[in-house]
């Protein structure tokens, strides 16, 4: 029978244990600190899930929350502070409306998990929310797919990949069957998971929804919320990589400024 992927967090660590996140953690601090903001001494990741980035930040000695609308995920994050003894923990809530105890320096949404906002209204609450959580001039960074994807003139991701290690073989579908709505500028397709170890299969799998938002319709909901301004922009997690259509740059990692 097929379960839901987002049930097995460690497969969901296990499929994009690609990305090297104490790299992308040094991005996300040099980062901040190009926009003004050092040193970063608490920090918030929305939309977490098994929490690779919080836990960086804390095993740096920085108060370092996540947030995720999954229990699931929000637990597996929690064990591992608990087991580290880390600085900060994880809340299981909706990034629309969440409450931390104490406001932070820096908000982050990474691996296009922004993109689960689906309507303006869910992103505007989601950036008041956001705002109302961060220090006076605080800083929120956004990693986005690269515009260009949401007309499908060049693909700059790959939808199916495959990771193994002693767990097994873990062939991941992000979506490959996807179909695009015009009228709600989303896509929604399947997430699937298939692990082989042992000769043995395991499949898991779950309906996905997500919004396809080009980058005007971005920065007029930016306008909107009144609550953000633009800081700095680049293309990858490389602060020498600026955002242009260049084929480096294959995402949008924008560095939003609270408003006073």
């Amino acid at each position: 029978m097929n379960r839901n992927p987002y049930e097995k967090p460690e497969l969901y660590e296990f499929a994009f244990s690609w990305r090297d996140y104490v790299k992308a953690v040094d991005f996300l601090i040099e980062a901040a600190r190009l926009a003004g903001k050092s040193p970063i001494k608490s920090t918030v990741e929305l939309g977490c899930g098994p929490g690779q980035y919080c836990r960086e930040f804390a095993r740096r000695g920085i108060l370092s929350y996540g947030l995720d609308l999954s229990p699931e995920m929000a637990l597996y994050a929690q064990k591992y502070y608990d087991d580290e003894k880390l600085p900060g923990y994880i809340i299981e809530g909706d990034m629309r409306d969440f409450r931390l105890e104490q406001k932070v320096d820096l908000a982050c949404c990474m691996m296009a998990t922004f993109s689960h906002l689906l309507t303006n209204r869910d992103i505007v609450d989601h950036l008041n929310a956001v705002a109302d959580n961060l220090n006076d001039l605080g800083l929120y960074i956004i990693e986005l797919p690269h515009p260009r994807d949401a007309f499908d003139t060049v693909k700059s991701t790959q939808d199916v990949w495959e990771m193994e290690n002693e767990t097994g073989k873990l062939t991941t579908d992000w979506c490959s069957d996807g179909v695009f709505d015009p009228l709600t500028e989303t896509d929604r397709g399947t997430v699937k998971f298939r692990l082989e170890k042992n000769g043995l299969v395991e499949q898991f799998e779950s309906p996905s929804e997500a919004r396809r938002i080009t980058f005007g319709a971005l920065r007029a909901l930016l306008d909107l919320s009144g609550r953000f301004h633009i800081a700095s922009m680049y293309g990858d997690l490389d602060v020498n990589i600026p955002f242009d259509n260049a084929k480096a740059a294959w995402r949008l990692v924008m560095v939003l400024r609270k408003n006073p």
